[in-house]
């Protein structure tokens, strides 16, 4: 690397992206910089974001001399000093990322080549990306239709430099969906609160009594088994997990909870006693992944050994530590298959062993439709008693329902909003239609989370022409995915599973972390939102989401949908909660 090429990089700083949500609202004072780059023909978002030896940085740059038939101005302070970047998918302007910039200089053509820019041409504007960011009610296709007949410099593809408080200005009366009803209100969208006057207004009250049963829950994810057994009366002490998002989410709904964002197998008693004030927990509960048993062979030390197992001898770390009353481990239903069961005897006997006295265990697959969940969800659930308590395990008992809760029943009563619609704060168009209904709106008066996904015109036609329990593969000859790189030809890659309707009158089959593109709303032609999913899982409506809706391979954090998806639902977790409450205080469970 040359002198010259040393004296750029002395100008940036190392950094680790993180992924942060900003309201447009409070851009007003920013200046954005919203550029294009082609996805077709070169390959212009490779050189953005890829980093090198001679770019150890993801940038932008423009031509400072011309930009796509237009001059640039570098004396113009627009230009030099933008704070966000925008940058679309010139040919499909749905397609966008967001970035804060932390710095900006001209570079000549030699730099440029030094950084192995391909063929630059003149001088360039080049702009650090410091921060990927999510702006919230940004429309970069209306935006740009709108500037397009606003402003007479517009030409495709040439960077855009213009203050926050204008591009509010041109997004300011987008057609909202209509959900007018009979019964519905009529309040004005723009008169509706901000989502954080939203979430302050539906914070969820957790009440426990000064006895109640304490847990400490680890591979928390979002928060799943954590909202369930506080609606059974136990108390979290303690949370964790190594996802960022899923700390969002989970400090955003549990703040009185203290959470480490930590590899379990890293952690020590002593900074977790830290944070728990000594407090010895009743309960230890969570999921862990259990991915290296599968392979293990029957060989004890193998097992241990196995750097994929380490996760879950975390989990029995924390009861070797803390010897609970209880303990709740959830799984999925193909753990008792492992090794022709061989896998899930060596888990119970762990437990078995586990702590000062050793537990009493058992373990049963639960379906989440038998405990008012609008999902046919199957997990396999070990719970077990300390010794010297002498109980039995028990599970809770499917629930004297009338009928399964179906799709239609869990989700009805939200905006029926087409693709691409939505906003942050929404109200809702109708009063409950059932009891589930009710029941997941009673802390809420507004809904969030609620925010359909864009799709193109040929993607909305090939849901138009799935039915019901029907999915891609039913539609393929005329419907079906194109190769990449070769829109002419059909893909020769089936997924069975991919844009499946969903049955609106029966309950919904599995919601994994990948529901966003798994399944079809029973009656529009559209994936389902995250406050949908939500439902499916019977998270409660003021139960609020954190982090980027969806996500691109390459960032950090787990999406909203991934969250939902892989969280337990809530109220098979209420079930299971209560069952272990009722144990311990050695009274009959009733549901």
């Amino acid at each position: 690397m040359t002198k010259t090429n040393d004296k750029i990089l002395l100008l940036f700083d190392e950094h680790e992206m993180t992924v942060d949500t900003i309201r447009l609202q409070d851009c007003r004072k920013s200046t954005f910089l919203i550029g294009g780059y082609r996805s077709k023909g070169k390959n212009q978002l490779q050189w953005i974001q890829e980093k090198g030896n001679n770019k150890p940085f993801e940038l932008y740059n423009v031509r400072s001399n011309k930009a796509r038939e237009g001059w640039v101005d570098v004396n113009n302070p627009k230009i030099l000093k933008p704070n966000v970047l925008v940058l679309y998918n010139i040919e499909n302007k749905n397609e966008y990322f967001t970035y804060k910039i932390v710095f900006d200089r001209i570079c000549s053509q030699e730099e440029m080549e030094q950084m192995g820019y391909p063929s630059p041409n003149g001088s360039y504007v080049i702009y650090k990306l410091k921060q990927k960011i999510n702006i919230n009610a940004i429309d970069v296709e209306t935006f740009i239709d709108r500037y397009k007949s606003t402003y007479n410099n517009w030409i495709k593809g040439k960077p855009i430099y213009i203050k926050g408080s204008d591009i509010i200005k041109l997004l300011a009366d987008i057609p909202k969906p209509n959900h007018s009803r009979s019964n519905s209100k009529s309040t004005n969208q723009n008169e509706l609160p901000s989502i954080e006057e939203v979430i302050e207004m539906q914070k969820p009250r957790n009440q426990f009594s000064s006895d109640s049963y304490t847990s400490i829950d680890l591979f928390s994810g979002c928060g799943g088994l954590t909202k369930g057994f506080s609606m059974a009366g136990v108390r979290s002490i303690f949370a964790c997990d190594i996802d960022e998002n899923c700390e969002k989410t989970f400090t955003r709904n549990f703040p009185e909870t203290p959470f480490l964002c930590k590899d379990i197998t890293t952690m020590t008693k002593e900074e977790v006693d830290t944070m728990t004030g000594g407090v010895v927990p009743d309960i230890i509960i969570g999921g862990p992944p259990c991915q290296g048993f599968s392979l293990a062979n029957k060989r004890r030390n193998t097992i241990k050994d196995d750097p994929r197992n380490k996760l879950f001898y975390g989990f029995v770390k924390f009861i070797n530590w803390y010897s609970p009353k209880a303990f709740v481990m959830e799984n999925v239903k193909g753990l008792l298959s492992m090794q022709n069961g061989e896998v899930i005897k060596t888990i119970v006997e762990e437990f078995t062993n586990a702590g000062e006295y050793g537990y009493n265990v058992a373990y049963k697959v639960l379906v989440a439709s038998d405990y008012g969940v609008p999902q046919n969800r199957e997990r396999v659930i070990l719970i077990g008693y300390r010794k010297d308590l002498n109980i039995q395990p028990q599970h809770p008992e499917p629930y004297d329902l009338d009928h399964l809760v179906t799709v239609d029943e869990a989700i009805s009563d939200l905006p029926q909003i087409g693709a691409g619609q939505g906003t942050e704060v929404q109200e809702y168009p109708k009063e409950p239609q059932n009891e589930y209904q009710r029941q997941m709106r009673a802390n809420s008066t507004y809904v969030l989370n609620h925010v359909a996904m864009k799709h193109t015109p040929r993607l909305i036609a090939r849901f138009e022409a799935i039915k019901p329990g029907q999915d891609l593969l039913d539609v393929w000859e005329t419907h079906g995915a194109l190769k990449r790189g070769a829109p002419g030809e059909k893909s020769t890659i089936k997924f069975h599973q991919n844009n499946k309707r969903l049955f609106g009158d029966r309950p919904a089959p599995t919601i994994a972390a990948s529901f966003q593109s798994n399944f079809i709303h029973p009656h529009l032609n559209r994936n389902f939102t995250a406050r949908e999913g939500a439902r499916l899982q019977s998270f409660p409506d003021d139960f609020v989401f954190e982090g980027m809706r969806t996500k691109m391979s390459w960032e950090k954090g787990l999406s909203q949908y991934q969250q939902i998806g892989n969280a337990v639902p809530v109220l098979m977790a209420k079930a299971i909660g209560e069952c272990i409450y009722h144990t311990l205080n050695h009274t009959k469970y009733e549901n």
